[in-house]
C-alpha cells in the first residue's frame, strides 16, 4: 500500500480475518520497515512473518503471533528470506519449528524455539537425488503433519515436478511428472501447501514458448492427481495466487487490457473454473478458510488506492462481486527514506 510508484513509500500489510467473516483488521507487525515485502505462514491458529531484506536491512526479523495478528512476538533468523510466498513453513503441533528459504538460495531449519537454524537441504544436494528433474532453486516449503520438512524446487527438464521430503535421515523425491502437452517441459513450483493431510502445488509449466499453470494435490501419500493446465500469456502474468480450504486454488492474472482476470479450482477437479471479472484495481484474492457451504464466508477481491483498503466478496451465486469493507489504513510516508 502506499505510493506505489515510488519503492521508499510503498508499505507491505497484512490482514486477518476471523473465518465465517470478511471483514479484515490490520494485523502488520509493527517496528520493521517493510518496503521489501513481507513472507507469512499460518499453523493452527498461530502465524509466523518474516520481513524481506530491502535498502539497509540485510537479514529478515521474524514476528510470531498466536491471536491473530493482536499482539507480536519477535523471533531470530540470521540471515534474509527468499523473495517467494511460500519462503517460510511454519509448525506448531510436535515437533513443531520451522523452515525458511533463504536469499542465497539454501533452505534453514530451527526448533520449536526458533533461537537457532541450522541447514537443512541445499539445490545440489537435491539434484543428486534426482537427476532427471534437473533442479534449478528451492521454490517453497512446507511441513507435513508428521513434522517432516517437505521442499519442492524448479525442474529444468523432463516435466519433473520437483518435491522432496527426508525420511530415516535421507531425501526422496515424492514429485510428479507432467504429461501431455507439458510432457519435457521445464517447470517451477509457485505454491506448496498442507492443510489437514492434503498437500496442494501449483506448478508453472514452460516447453516450446508455451506456459500453463497446473494444480496438484496429494492426499497422504496417496498419489497426486493433476488439473488440466490453464493457459498463461506473455499478456496474462500471474499478479497472485491463494490458496483455500483443503487446497482450493486462485489465480489471479492480468488480461491484455491490463483489467485482472481471475479463475479458480477445487481438489479433483480436472478443469479451472474463470470467475467473474474482478474489480477494477483487484491485487489479491482470499479464499475462505473453511469448506465451502451456503452459509459460509465468499472468496474476497482486495483493491489498494494509496492507503484506502477496498473488500468485495463475491455473491452466494457466484456471479457478481459486492463491496462489504473499505478501510483506511495509516501509511507512515517518508519513514523509510
Amino acid at each position: 500500500m502506499g505510493d506505489l510508484s515510488q519503492k521508499s513509500n510503498t508499505f507491505w500489510e497484512l490482514f486477518h480475518a476471523v473465518p465465517g467473516s470478511s471483514h479484515w483488521t490490520l494485523a502488520t507487525p509493527p517496528g520493521v520497515a517493510d518496503n521489501g515485502g513481507l513472507v507469512e505462514s499460518a499453523s493452527d491458529g498461530a502465524a509466523l512473518v518474516g520481513v524481506l531484506p530491502s535498502d539497509l536491512l540485510h537479514f529478515s526479523p521474524l514476528a510470531q503471533s498466536g491471536d491473530g495478528g493482536t499482539s507480536w512476538n519477535p523471533a531470530f533468523l540470521p540471515t534474509g528470506l527468499a523473495s517467494l510466498p511460500d519462503a517460510l513453513a511454519y509448525g506448531t503441533g510436535a515437533p513443531g519449528g520451522a523452515i525458511a528459504l533463504t536469499g542465497s538460495g539454501r533452505a534453514l531449519s530451527a526448533s520449536g524455539s526458533l533461537s537457532s537454524w541450522s541447514p537443512l537441504v541445499s539445490p545440489a544436494a537435491l539434484a543428486r537425488v534426482a537427476p532427471r528433474c534437473g533442479v534449478t532453486a528451492l521454490d517453497a516449503a512446507a511441513i507435513l503433519p508428521t513434522g517432516a520438512p517437505l521442499i519442492a524446487t524448479g525442474c529444468r527438464r523432463g516435466g519433473q515436478v520437483g518435491v522432496f521430503t527426508r525420511t530415516t535421515g535421507s531425501w526422496q523425491p515424492v514429485g510428479w511428472t507432467l504429461g501431455g502437452s507439458l510432457r519435457g517441459a521445464a517447470t517451477t513450483v509457485l505454491r506448496l501447501e498442507i492443510t489437514g493431510s492434503t498437500t496442494t502445488a501449483l506448478v508453472a509449466a514452460t516447453r516450446g514458448g508455451h506456459s500453463a499453470l497446473v494444480a496438484l494435490w496429494r492426499t497422504g501419500n496417496a498419489p497426486w492427481t493433476a488439473s488440466a493446465p490453464l493457459a498463461v500469456s506473455s499478456g496474462h502474468p500471474v499478479l497472485s495466487t491463494s490458496v483455500g480450504a483443503a487446497g482450493a486454488l486462485a489465480v489471479l492474472q492480468r488480461s491484455p487490457t491490463g483489467s485482472p482476470i481471475a479463475f479458480d479450482i477445487a481438489p479433483g477437479v480436472r478443469l479451472w473454473s474463470p470467475l467473474p471479472r474482478p474489480p477494477s484495481g483487484t491485487s489479491a484474492l482470499a479464499l475462505p478458510a473453511t469448506p465451502v457451504t451456503l452459509d459460509a464466508e465468499a472468496i474476497d477481491a482486495f483493491t489498494v488506492h494509496g492507503g484506502s483498503l477496498g473488500v468485495y466478496a463475491l455473491s452466494p451465486s457466484g456471479t457478481a462481486w459486492g463491496r462489504v469493507q473499505t478501510s483506511q489504513i495509516p501509511i507512515a510516508y517518508g519513514s523509510s527514506g
